[in-house]
């Protein structure tokens, strides 16, 4: 079996998860390449997998609960591994948004794993989201996520309320906010490289430096993150919203609005 632990990195899209790959990939002791999109996808497969047909592999094909974790866990390993050892660095990480929807599983698979969830405020998310021109490649009409202010706020709520229960479940996640991020650069970096265990550094201060935004061909983010960290997307919703798009958006989010730490501003 594979020995290899990746850091993952998840979170709603529009987040600031392209940011944090960012920061990063600029540490001296981590690898973090372009958004790869496929430990979702494989993790989405495990889980179907064990819940269709694992009783009949394990009764009539001799091939049980571990060996199907493993052979699952070596085939999303074999994607890193080159890329790792390419990099000369002693940890990798992979950032997928969608991996936040599947960080249960993913720790399933990669117990020593540690796992990254960054929290936007679900209305500049929003505010961000629906500008986005993203398309379905077989059917060419726009994602629900991108073409509603209901399919984008009920992708954030998706998001957040499946990285809180990875975490319930016993999946070691830290919640990276954007906004701390951005106010507070050095010390928010400081407690998330305490948090994987990695010593601190300044060059990720300094990664809009090094930072290709050539290389991620799925995220839309990469130019703005050659800047350095600013908070000029904080709070975009109070200029782009209604009233009655932002009661709309807190109704979507519920409960979790709160638990992340932001405040409504609709009417009650």
């Amino acid at each position: 079996m594979s020995t290899i632990a990746p850091i993952f990195v998840g979170g709603a899209p529009r987040s600031g998860t392209t940011l944090v790959r960012a920061i990063l990939n600029a540490h001296p002791d981590i690898a973090c390449g372009p958004e790869l999109r496929a430990f979702p996808a494989l993790a989405r497969l495990y889980k179907e997998t064990v819940a269709t047909v694992g009783p009949t592999l394990e009764a009539h094909y001799i091939f049980n609960a571990d060996e199907l974790k493993a052979s699952f866990r070596g085939l999303m390993a074999s994607f890193l591994e080159p890329f790792h050892e390419r990099s000369g660095k002693r940890f990798v990480a992979e950032k997928t948004p969608a991996n936040a929807l599947y960080f249960r599983e993913l720790h399933k698979l990669f117990p020593e794993s540690r796992f990254v969830h960054v929290v936007r405020d679900p209305r500049d998310v929003v505010a961000s989201l629906i500008k986005m021109d993203w398309r379905d490649e077989k059917s060419g009409e726009r994602l629900p996520i991108t073409a509603s202010i209901k399919g984008a706020a009920l992708g954030w709520r998706d998001h957040v309320a499946a990285a809180h229960a990875a975490r319930g479940a016993g999946a070691p996640v830290f919640d990276l906010h954007y906004e701390r991020l951005v106010a507070a650069p050095a010390e928010t970096i400081a407690n998330l490289f305490k948090f994987l265990g990695v010593p601190p550094s300044d060059e990720p201060l300094s990664h809009h430096r090094t930072f290709v935004p050539d290389d991620g061909e799925n995220e839309t983010s990469a130019r703005a993150v050659t800047r350095p960290l600013n908070a000029d997307a904080v709070g975009r919703w109070r200029r782009e919203f209604s009233r009655s798009q932002i009661n709309e958006i807190e109704a979507l989010a519920g409960p979790l609005i709160n638990e992340c730490g932001y405040e409504r501003a609709g009417d009650p």
